[in-house]
């Protein structure tokens, strides 16, 4: 993965621009503030965390401080820069006035009321709350953005059979998600995508159970979720271990269960069906064994620039998949004070159903045996 060159481009995010231009005005608006540093750097490829884009008809500004000039020039170099020493709202104010916008979009759940009191009291303008109106863009993924996911997911998957075949009793959750995360930086990755999860015995049971000073003993099971970002995307990867001797009965019994809910929903997965429908599909191979109340969340979501995107699939999410999503499928079975099981793939929605991405096999892996 070094030396790994970034595949979008300035024309990318000049068509990305466009169609956000292209919603606002259909709406009747004069331009649109977008705040939210993710939305940002898709529509710019600006990476730092202080900058707003307003987006009009007749140009496009960018906003930032001081600190990020040197980058903002490198790196947003086709926009006006609007350097503002005294705070980003006073130089957007500027900006407003001298182009005589009337009407402008901006993001409701990320804009506070302090700064919306700070930016009416600047300008004299109609706030129109737009929510969603990046996020709806991002749901389906390009393909360059596709293959920067499928490249983080690699990382992903060879650090985890990397610290998985040296694994071995003794070690604690927290070295052992060291070792996943040492792993990823040294092959590409700028960061990991969420907290690593490492949970081993009857802290399986907890969905989010991320690493501990607890030791890794023989004879039980390991949860093992992680993800990394290459390009700003992201990957998620959830596989189960069985770490000295040989697994019961009863635990691969339940892994197969979690398994064939996987497999179902993978089927039920094409363009036009419902996130709904796909969440069911998984849902009802737990039921149908009795297991119902311990699959205590959705089925999966939507990962991109952010590690939990749209569409939601989950009971109660209406939204119909797209060619171009890319989402988890990750069922899992939580039995307090035993354990946990949870198998998590990527998938990317096709014309024709979906691709897998993730390429490690669903079987459990015993490591650790003597």
């Amino acid at each position: 993965m070094r030396g790994r060159q970034e595949a979008v481009t300035p024309i990318h995010y000049l068509r990305r621009r466009n169609r956000v231009l292209s919603t606002v005005a259909d709406s009747g608006l004069d331009g649109a503030l977008l705040t939210r540093p993710v939305n940002v750097r898709y529509l710019t490829g600006f990476t730092g965390t202080n900058g707003w884009l307003l987006v009009t008809a007749e140009e496009v500004f960018f906003l930032t401080d001081p600190r990020y000039q040197q980058q903002a020039f490198a790196q947003v170099s086709d926009l006006s820069i609007v350097i503002a020493p005294r705070g980003l709202a006073k130089g957007f104010a500027e900006a407003v006035i001298n182009s005589g916008m009337e009407r402008v979009a901006f993001e409701p759940h990320h804009v506070t009321v302090i700064l919306r009191e700070q930016l009416e009291a600047m300008v004299d303008v109609e706030w129109v709350p737009f929510p969603m109106l990046v996020e709806t863009q991002r749901c389906c993924k390009e393909a360059e953005e596709i293959e920067a996911i499928r490249a983080a997911l690699l990382v992903s998957e060879a650090a985890f059979q990397e610290v998985a075949n040296g694994l071995a009793p003794g070690q604690t959750e927290i070295e052992v998600a060291s070792d996943l995360e040492l792993y990823c930086r040294r092959h590409g990755a700028e960061s990991m995508a969420f907290e690593t999860i490492v949970a081993s015995g009857s802290r399986s049971a907890l969905p989010h159970g991320v690493a501990s000073t607890r030791c890794i003993e023989a004879g039980e099971p390991i949860m093992i979720d992680l993800g990394c970002k290459i390009d700003g995307y992201c990957s998620d990867l959830t596989r189960m271990i069985w770490c000295g001797g040989m697994p019961s009965r009863h635990w691969l019994e339940v892994h197969d269960i979690v398994n064939a809910a996987r497999a179902a929903a993978l089927e039920t997965i094409g363009p036009g069906i419902a996130a709904i429908e796909v969440d069911a599909a998984a849902r009802e191979v737990i039921q149908d064994v009795g297991f119902g109340p311990a699959f205590v969340h959705g089925t999966g979501h939507g990962v991109g620039l952010e590690i939990h995107e749209s569409p939601k699939v989950s009971s109660r999410s209406n939204q119909p998949l797209e060619v171009g999503m890319v989402l988890t499928i990750e069922p899992g079975l939580y039995l307090e004070g035993e354990f946990g099981i949870r198998i998590e793939d990527l998938v990317c929605v096709t014309e024709d159903g979906c691709e897998c991405l993730t390429t490690l096999e669903t079987e459990p892996m015993l490591r650790g045996t003597a």
